[in-house]
């Protein structure tokens, strides 16, 4: 069967092109708050485009000329090679294709339509001025890197008792699995993350998991089978940006096998990178594992109130948590690849 490829849509008359495509731009998650002038300054870089269900948007491996716009349908975007791959969802609203043009290289993913969809291509010239419009580079800088994040091979790490495990930065696909986990994490367990037994709700396992990796970083720790069980994360302090709140949640079947600690040094080098110099936490009095982790990282609390510690540390050295040299070298990388350099 010959592949399928989308196709250009034709012209019609001028003006009413222009309001469709310029109301289009706004329903698309990136460019939400832009201005009406700003959109219809990039409506005229851009055009409409046509696939049905099927057909192959983006391939991976080719030179980046273009990024696509997906106003309506869905899409799906594959990571890896064939046997190892990666798939997540895409729908309209989504920018596609910005990775490889902000990085200069060639493309990391298949991205095939999975309905009919209608978008908005848009080559070079027309993604410098996406760029250029205010808010639009953050928010298409976090969208690539959470893309880059799924197509990362978790970091070896081995547990106290020689269970084989690893270590990725967490991306949006991972709410998913939060909440059909949900069974795996008790109510104890919860009560001593959230400070109530609170269920994992798409809205809170969406925040969990959407992070942009320098202010909110989590790191997630998966076991032989690729599934997760745990993770740790900061929280950049908005008042001080050397201050990051720290938090663990860990699957009740790898607690008390070392995980905590090594979550530890991976979370002292994504800050370290990340210009983070102290970590504040917040822990229920009994909660000793945890404490004694903090402890071990010279965390100085500050008395109970309501049965909760609040405490300061410097961020400590990874080596004090079982953090080797060669994988604290594969963890520092990862997290610079993370920053998307432009």
């Amino acid at each position: 069967m010959a592949e399928r490829s989308f196709r250009t849509l034709p012209g019609g008359n001028v003006l009413s092109d222009r309001d469709t495509v310029v109301a289009d731009l706004g329903r698309c998650d990136v460019l939400a708050a832009a201005e009406r002038a700003d959109l219809e300054s990039l409506a005229g870089l851009l055009t409409p485009f046509a696939a049905c269900a099927g057909t192959v948007l983006l391939r991976r491996g080719d030179v980046a000329q273009h990024f696509l716009l997906l106003t309506s349908g869905r899409a799906r975007v594959a990571f890896g090679e064939r046997g190892a791959q990666k798939v997540t969802g895409v729908a309209e609203g989504s920018i596609l294709g910005e990775m490889a043009l902000l990085r200069g290289t060639r493309r990391s993913a298949t991205v095939t339509a999975v309905t009919e969809t209608r978008g908005l291509k848009g080559g070079r010239a027309a993604f410098t001025g996406l760029l250029a419009i205010p808010g639009v580079l953050e928010k298409v800088v976090t969208t690539a890197r959470q893309r880059l994040a799924a197509d990362l091979v978790p970091v070896p790490i081995t547990l106290r008792d020689s269970t084989a495990a690893g270590l990725r930065p967490i991306f949006p696909g991972d709410q998913y699995e939060l909440v059909r986990g949900e069974r795996l994490f008790s109510a104890e367990t919860r009560y001593r993350r959230f400070f109530a037994a609170v269920d994992m709700t798409p809205a809170l396992a969406r925040y969990l998991a959407e992070v942009d990796y320098v202010d909110h970083f989590a790191w997630v720790a998966v076991d032989s089978a690729a599934v997760p069980v745990g993770g740790v994360t900061y929280v950049r302090s908005v008042s001080d940006r050397a201050l990051a709140d720290i938090s663990f949640l860990i699957e009740d079947e790898f607690q008390g096998r070392g995980l905590g600690t090594l979550l530890m040094g991976a979370l002292a080098i994504a800050a370290r990178r990340n210009g983070i110099a102290r970590f504040a936490a917040d822990v229920l009095a009994e909660n000793a594992p945890m404490r004694a982790i903090l402890a071990h990282a010279g965390i100085k609390w500050q008395p109970a109130q309501a049965g909760v510690v609040h405490g300061y540390a410097a961020v400590p050295d990874p080596g004090q948590f079982g953090i080797t040299p060669g994988t604290a070298a594969a963890l520092a990388a990862v997290v610079d690849e993370m920053k998307i350099q432009l």
